[in-house]
């Protein structure tokens, strides 16, 4: 079978490709390791509750901001009802050494009055820092529109986000608060560039939305959508090769030991070290496949799937960020479970006809290849494994009942999920929560390669979550067909 464009890789940023490339006529199929698009964001059902997984909510989705503009162009928008969080407080922090609190709103204005509200000797430095957040996200190319982008990608390097903060105040919480959103993208405030940190938390500082039926019904969106454009999809489907040409192009890819499907351009969004395996060893110099094979891979985590009989009305539109204390020492998070900060999100259904509440807790943890990883998990069958993920689980939501009491005695385990659980479910190799790290003086693979008519997209290359994701699967695109002429059609969806 020929195709004019093979994406490998059904997650957001494959589907993304796809669809892309489908819209410019392109003749092109997307090849997916699991059984469906999107197994990341599907989620699942326990015990007649619906638990989101890797989707809980999103920045920049508001009307004319980039992710909406994004949908718009993909033809995602009528296919989704979006869901505002809480402009008043979408995110809850709490600290619990010192005791405080803080509900982070949306919205540059919002922001700066609420921060002024509580850190009355730190305005000065809130100004700073809300300017130079708002000056990166709106200098980024697709971001911002107007921007060319033979300027150039922001830069990764430079400052961290720690080294910005203690530059511009002594404020221990203040700095704790501003970095919080660090969860989101996996990399610790002393080794996350602050453009990384400034392009994230951006897109939150925007706005806050999730969407009707959650990571469900976004996955549903882009396999509708993709079947409107006839795009084939090979879901079941390992790539075990790529094929090159003596001219060191693409021809096609291998999948199992025998099928091979032959094209003219390729996408991958396999994580960098899994993309290595399946090229000849002469596509690189050792060196480039010496430094992917040392890229090291952001958190992993674990997560316990809670139900409760209760509503719990205090996750209404609000996600809390659990912090043990201000200052995060724990670089590892391989110490005791209470040590580890924890991101809680709601899980109930968006229909209101299930009797149950819930909520996800995300605990993070060392991945699968950290020097730091205990041997707890091994072996997924085994009881011992079952005993431990539960015993975990029942820790785990020990703890944020103690930090909440407004949740004492309401949550039960439905299920758990560990980095092996990840590694299986992401086909990530260590089960990292966000792939590769994007970290000061580590340089990540960009969307251009050498190998000719071979681009790369997804959070490895670009950055996290459903916007980074997105946004990665257009710079991809646009190194094949034009960034100018991508940009030039976006702008026609404002």
């Amino acid at each position: 079978m020929k195709y004019d464009c093979l994406v490998i890789g059904g997650g957001i940023s494959g589907m993304t490709s796809a669809i892309i490339m489908a819209k410019k006529g392109y003749h092109t199929a997307i090849l997916e390791k699991s059984h469906s698009l999107g197994p990341t964001i599907r989620g699942f059902e326990r015990q007649g509750l619906f638990f989101d997984t890797g989707f809980h909510y999103t920045g920049g989705f508001n009307n004319g901001e980039p992710l909406d503009v994004f949908f718009r162009y993909l033809g995602l928008s009528d296919k989704l009802e979006k869901r505002p969080l809480d402009e008043e407080g979408f995110d809850s922090f709490r600290c619990l050494q010192p005791a405080f609190e803080f509900l982070f709103p949306y919205g540059y204005d919002r922001i700066r009055e609420k921060l002024a509200q509580v850190f009355k000797k730190d305005l000065a430095a809130i100004d700073i820092y809300l300017k130079t957040v708002r000056k990166i996200y709106n200098s980024q190319p697709y971001i911002n529109l107007d921007i060319r982008m033979d300027s150039g990608l922001g830069s990764v390097h430079g400052a961290s986000l720690k080294t910005f903060l203690d530059d511009i105040t002594g404020n221990e919480m203040l700095k704790c608060v501003l970095s919080m959103h660090y969860l989101l993208y996996g990399v610790l405030p002393d080794e996350a560039p602050f453009a990384l940190h400034a392009l994230v938390a951006g897109s939150y500082y925007e706005s806050a939305n999730s969407v009707k039926g959650g990571g469900l019904a976004l996955a549903n969106a882009f396999q509708t959508r993709l079947q409107e454009l006839g795009v084939d999809t090979y879901c079941g489907s390992e790539v075990t090769e790529i094929c090159l040409l003596n001219d060191n192009s693409v021809s096609g890819v291998r999948c199992g030991e025998d099928e091979i499907l032959y094209c003219q351009k390729c996408v991958s969004t396999i994580h960098p070290q899994a993309l290595i395996k399946i090229l000849p060893d002469s596509a690189f110099r050792p060196f480039y496949r010496k430094r992917v094979q040392t890229l090291e891979d952001t958190f992993s985590a674990l997560i316990v799937y809670a139900k409760s009989s209760q509503l719990l009305d205090t996750l209404d539109r609000t996600n809390f960020f659990l912090f043990p204390e201000m200052a995060l020492r724990n670089t590892e998070m391989s110490g005791p479970i209470e040590e580890n900060p924890m991101f809680i999100a709601r899980a109930r259904a968006d229909d209101g006809k299930m009797q149950q509440d819930g909520c996800i807790i995300i605990c993070p943890t060392p991945h699968l290849r950290s020097e730091s990883r205990t041997t707890l998990f091994e072996e997924t069958n085994s009881l011992d494994y079952d005993s431990l993920k539960n015993h975990l689980g029942r820790a785990i939501i020990a703890h944020v009942e103690n930090s909440y009491p407004e949740l004492e005695g309401k949550l039960t385990i439905a299920d758990c999920a560990t980095p092996l659980t990840l590694q299986k479910i992401t086909n990530s190799p260590f089960g990292s929560l966000y792939g590769v790290k994007h970290k000061i003086d580590q340089y990540n693979p960009l969307p251009l390669t050498k190998i000719k008519n071979l681009v790369l997209a997804g959070q490895s290359i670009i950055a996290p979550g459903v916007f980074g994701a997105t946004t990665s699967g257009f710079l991809a695109c646009g190194s094949i067909l034009g960034h100018d002429t991508i940009i030039k059609e976006l702008r026609q969806c404002l």
